[in-house]
Parts: structure tokens; sequence; C-alpha cells
């Protein structure tokens, strides 16, 4: 396999595995001798795929709305180093709280694991069987 480059973040492909390294994907960009494609992550937003949802609700994100927001960043941020197809594809307030949806089920539940751990909580995790998806939920009012 030839080495790769995704168009749209800076993952990298060695021939073997995807990671995230800004400064050999610049590096290759420059010399030309990648191929440009779409990482596992950026493909699955193509796709609209979908493998986690997370719900964050109650009275506390109310007067911790920006903390919250920083949060579910830097677990994505954290993420997106081990694994290049771990992605938020959407975030947005629903009027009782954050809905996350994530193009990576162990990120969902990371998510969701961490809310619990940075702010207790209740943390309710179902696993659909059959079907490669997650569904977390977390609440404190």
């Amino acid at each position: 396999m030839s080495v790769r480059i995704c168009a749209k973040c800076m993952a990298v492909f060695d021939g073997r595995k995807w990671f995230y390294d800004e400064a050999e994907h610049l590096r290759l960009m420059r010399t030309k001798r990648a191929e440009t494609t779409l990482c596992p992550g950026h493909q699955r937003i193509e796709k609209r795929r979908i493998d986690g949802v997370v719900t964050l609700r109650g009275d506390f994100l109310k007067s911790h709305y920006d903390e919250a927001v920083n949060l579910i960043n830097n677990i994505a941020d954290k993420q997106l180093q081990r694994n290049v197809a771990a992605r938020v594809y959407n975030m947005r307030e629903n009027g009782e709280g954050i809905v996350v949806e994530t193009t990576d089920k162990s990120l969902a539940e990371r998510i969701g694991r961490e809310f619990e751990r940075a702010f207790n909580g209740n943390l309710s995790i179902q696993w659909l069987q059959d079907a490669d998806f997650v569904r977390v939920s977390w609440k404190r009012d």
C-alpha cells in the first residue's frame, strides 16, 4: 500500500495504519509523495455514519455549558490521536441539554464516562444488540 494523506485533516496512512501527525502530513504535502484521499473518520462523515449518540442533560449543564463543551472537545481531540476514525459528527443543543453524534462508539462511551468522572451525575450506556451503535445518556440536576 502507498502512503496516503487525508484531504480534510492531518491524518497520514503509512501503509499499515492511519495516525494523526501534522508535521508528517505537511512534509508529505510539500514533497508530493503521498496519495490524497479521505481518512476513515472523514469517510464516515461523508457517509453520515453515526456509531454513537450522547445525550447530556440536567440543570447542571445550564451553569456549566462552556465547561461541558470544552470537555467534549478535549475528549474528542485526545481520542483522535488514538483513532483517526473517532470524530464528533455533530454537536447541538436541543432545549434539554447537549446531543453529540460520533463516528465511533468508543468515543461516545468515553464522553459519557468522562462526564461521570468529572461531574458525577447518572450515566447510562446502551449497546444496541446486532448493531454497531451505542446510546449514552448522562444527567445531573
